[in-house]
């Protein structure tokens, strides 16, 4: 950390482990045992190399989760890509992203690897998944590869393993969880943007790189938009009509605010405006017979033409999940009920998009990991004020006001601070 003492790099980091991403006791104290044993073999597998501030000929980008993280990525994909243009850009990331990177122009290569703590499963099982030897094996043939630069933004001292035993030659990251040994390049968190998107691109502005463009954003192929007009067009639903849309589902059950719930929302929406809706399902998923009605059009698609038929509504209802950041990312704003996470770290990056929560819950973020019986950061979320900001959402569209529906139940807004919005397609 140039430009910072010991001290202050320790005032730093302590103060993001509680501001940017808190960690548990647990867990700081397993990352620096891990820490401390590594050390004695930094100098084997590492790649110690001196001109490593040369211009990158190939580069990796360590984000294995989930949609909604790949998501928050795609603006540092898209400035690195900007800043690097002849650059070789690998992307390692869970198997199941691949589609969506298609066709984007982000990455060259794409690199498929389940972590074994990944999947969503309990705290110790992950740590004997059968993951395990097919994530070791591709650590070890990544080494093959070469990499100039590499970068994570987890501050995970995992991430920062892959990068050091793949034989990464600049290693980019942050080191306020443990794990900065590891690193050629301990980046001081900016504790002005906790933003799980900012953090990526303060990589790249550390680096002495720009960073112009902070929208997450996806592109709809036109192929694939055609195909989602004649698939709605089958269903009744013309270009012309009002379409909203519904994800009632969520990975993890503390994130659900319950599809009961979410049906009264949009049937008050339906008594008020004229709309079409769309009810999407995850493929498998119990057919929604207990949600049956003339104007609810119940849809289940493979992720592909799930963003394409996402694109083409003009207003989405979901949970805090990967859903709520594809919709943002293809130009739909949001209704988003949050829980146990923070809207300051994973919030839509869209001035258009709303976010409900029950503010002054101490014990948010709780890691997916509820200490009470059910989530009552949730469970006291009432339809009634979901549905006040639904029908805000919806007047402002179509009256250009939403004033009638703010009086009684105050909307709770979307993270905006430097955010601003594209051009209507």
């Amino acid at each position: 950390m140039s430009g910072m003492d010991r001290s202050d790099r320790r005032s730093v980091e302590a103060a993001a482990r509680a501001c940017v991403f808190r960690f548990g006791r647990t867990r700081l104290a397993l990352s620096r045992l891990f820490e401390g044993m590594l050390k004695p073999f930094l100098g084997l597998l590492g790649r110690q190399e001196e001109n490593l501030g040369a211009e990158p000929k190939r580069i990796l980008v360590v984000e294995y989760w989930h949609l909604g993280d790949l998501v928050l990525l795609t603006p540092f994909l898209r400035n690195l890509r900007r800043q690097y243009p002849k650059a070789h850009i690998a992307y390692l990331a869970h198997p199941k992203v691949a589609p969506l990177l298609e066709g984007q122009g982000l990455v060259d290569d794409f690199i498929p690897v389940v972590a074994p703590w990944a999947p969503h499963m309990s705290r110790w099982k992950k740590y004997v998944s059968r993951h395990h030897v097919e994530f070791f094996r591709c650590i070890w043939q990544l080494r093959a590869r070469q990499f100039d630069w590499g970068f994570t933004a987890r501050a995970d001292i995992r991430d920062s393993f892959v990068l050091w035993a793949g034989g990464v030659k600049r290693r980019i990251g942050y080191g306020f969880a443990y794990g900065g040994s590891l690193l050629t390049d301990v980046v001081p968190p900016d504790l002005e943007r906790p933003h799980f998107s900012d953090r990526w691109l303060h990589l790249l502005e550390v680096v002495g790189k720009p960073v112009p463009d902070r929208h997450p954003e996806l592109h709809v192929k036109a192929e694939d938009r055609q195909w989602a007009r004649e698939f709605l067009l089958a269903r009744g639903i013309q270009e012309t009509d009002l379409l909203i849309a519904v994800h009632p589902e969520a990975r993890n059950p503390l994130r659900q605010w319950g599809a009961e719930n979410f049906f009264e929302v949009v049937r008050g929406v339906v008594s008020r405006f004229e709309v079409k809706v769309l009810w999407f399902r995850d493929p498998g998923a119990q057919e929604v017979t207990e949600f049956s009605a003339p104007w609810l059009v119940p849809v289940a698609l493979p992720l592909r033409q799930f963003l394409a038929v996402l694109s083409e509504c003009r207003l989405l209802l979901c949970n805090d999940t990967g859903p709520m950041h594809l919709a943002t990312a293809v130009g739909v704003p949001v209704v988003a009920v949050f829980g146990p996470t923070m809207p300051a770290w994973f919030g839509p990056r869209d001035e258009r998009s709303r976010i409900v929560l029950h503010e002054g819950v101490w014990c948010r973020p709780c890691a997916d990991r509820c200490l009470f019986e059910q989530p009552y950061c949730l469970r006291s979320i009432s339809v009634k004020r979901v549905l006040s900001v639904a029908q805000a959402a919806v007047a402002k569209m179509v009256f250009g006001s939403s004033e009638e529906f703010e009086g009684d139940h105050p909307v709770d807004q979307g993270i905006q601070g430097s955010i601003s919005w594209r051009k209507e397609r």
